[in-house]
């Protein structure tokens, strides 16, 4: 019978990593990838308004990121930061950004997996613990191929919550070796100080959970007389890199452009009611399990006081992030990226302390049911990367002509009836492909057009009609 424990981690990380690197390879550029491939032109506000796009210059150096990022900053948006990282992939190639979200990828498994059981080294890591990480990765990370695969979605996202967890991770080792970093060297102050303000400038949500989580870790080491300065520059940088964020001009300008687009007022019911469709939904559906194993731990486990605060604030911020969402005008699932990861930290610390007899009936079921979604998925990719490739022949072909009409993307599956998606799905197509429109929501098209070369480009309508996902643009 298949022993999970016997599984050996270079095994798990491998697959893991290997499997998410070639859904990369087969997915294509998409949606405001093409859009960041173009130098930030602030003067018409920006590459995303409709119809207000002019001739877009494409970025070519370090010193066009530095600049399309200054225009971005003062007119859209403060995740200079994410976006930095978006720029420099659409510039150099999608190839090193396949290969780099891999790593990416386990290194949030392998950050958890550190968190989780306080052991911070590469020797002797328990696969079967990275078995549960990586599962648990799968099947609760919310909207994944928005905020792990997609390259824009990616760096805002995945990226963004490993630099993240990187700030915490000296509080951490801390918390679990008390004589780490027992003293405050000019240079740890000004490291954290640097990671602060990169933690801090990442995304609106995860950089929030951060400082809340930061400041329990000062209270703490307070309490036992352990505080050291650099804890304190840390702090410091996050609300620094934080305010950069959330005060950026740009902000301001795409709020005053998303109030004048809403279509329900603001703290009404009907915008709670929104949110949680939405949004918390899905959070809840993709915690649960984590949380249940969390609770098992408080329930039967070898508890010890150490243990159960640092439980009890991971899984607290995993908690309070989605609330706090609760209250925004908007609440996407994507914006919740951070709650399950930090669901996850705390049910790796739990299960480390707590025995949980599964037959292997069971644990082989869930694996098969695992695997099989990964080859079910990256035939989905399959099928879209040969109609992407179908399409650039056709673009290439068609080059020089004044409208090239393109077929839209045909998706083998029903995604609105699945639970979770690991791929493009019809929503995800109808916010990121081009349009069957000439004249009106269609940056797309012209940021599409201008990336391959082309006069003008179009989705052909009444093809898209009689797809089985149809969507009503």
């Amino acid at each position: 019978m298949f022993d999970v424990k016997k599984i050996p981690a270079w095994l798990v990380i491998t697959f893991g990593a290997g499997t998410f690197m070639l859904m990369n390879l087969l997915l294509p550029m998409f949606g405001d990838d093409y859009a960041y491939a173009f130098i930030w032109d602030g003067a018409q506000n920006g590459n995303f308004q409709n119809n207000l796009v002019g001739q877009l210059q494409r970025v070519e150096s370090f010193g066009d990121i530095f600049y399309s990022q200054w225009q971005h900053y003062l007119t859209w948006g403060g995740r200079t930061v994410a976006h930095c990282f978006v720029q420099f992939f659409v510039w150099q190639g999608k190839l090193l950004f396949d290969v780099a979200n891999a790593l990416m990828y386990a290194a949030l498994a392998l950050m958890i997996y550190f968190f989780g059981t306080g052991k911070f080294d590469f020797k002797n890591m328990s696969g079967a613990m990275l078995l549960w990480i990586f599962f648990a990765m799968w099947f609760c990370l919310p909207e994944i191929y928005q905020t792990a695969l997609w390259l824009t979605g990616s760096c805002n996202y995945l990226w963004m919550s490993v630099l993240q967890l990187a700030f915490l991770i000296p509080f951490a080792k801390k918390f679990w070796q008390e004589n780490f970093w027992s003293d405050s060297s000019t240079g740890k102050i000004f490291l954290m100080t640097l990671f602060g303000i990169v933690a801090g400038w990442s995304n609106e949500s995860g950089g929030a959970m951060i400082i809340f989580l930061t400041f329990l870790a000062l209270v703490y080491f307070w309490r036992k007389k352990q505080f050291e300065r650099w804890m304190l520059a840390g702090f410091v940088g996050l609300f620094v890199g934080y305010a950069l964020l959330m005060l950026a001009p740009g902000n301001f300008q795409r709020y005053i452009v998303d109030v004048n687009d809403a279509t329900v007022p603001f703290l009404s019911a009907q915008m709670f009611i929104d949110n949680f469709q939405d949004g918390m939904e899905e959070i809840l559906w993709d915690d649960v399990l984590l949380y249940v194993v969390t609770a098992l731990y408080l329930v039967r486990g070898k508890r010890s006081v150490e243990a159960t605060q640092f439980i009890l604030a991971f899984a607290a911020a995993g908690i309070l992030l989605p609330c706090l969402l609760m209250f925004s005008p908007e609440f996407p699932a994507r914006a919740a990226f951070l709650s399950p990861v930090l669901a996850m930290i705390a049910s790796v610390t739990a299960l480390e302390r707590t025995q949980i007899n599964l037959s292997p009936k069971i644990i082989s079921a869930a694996l098969i049911v695992w695997l099989a979604t990964v080859v079910y998925t990256i035939g989905v990719d399959w099928s879209i990367h040969s109609q992407i490739a179908e399409r650039q022949v056709y673009v290439e072909q068609h080059k020089h002509d004044d409208l090239i009409v393109l077929q839209p993307i045909y998706l083998p599956y029903l995604p609105e009836h699945a639970l979770w998606s690991w791929t493009i799905d019809s929503y995800v197509r109808f916010y990121g492909d081009v349009t069957p429109y000439r004249d009106e929501f269609n940056n797309r098209n012209i940021t599409y057009a201008q990336y391959y070369g082309l006069k003008e480009v179009v989705l052909d309508a009444e093809a898209n009609k009689k797809l089985t996902q149809y969507i009503y643009y």
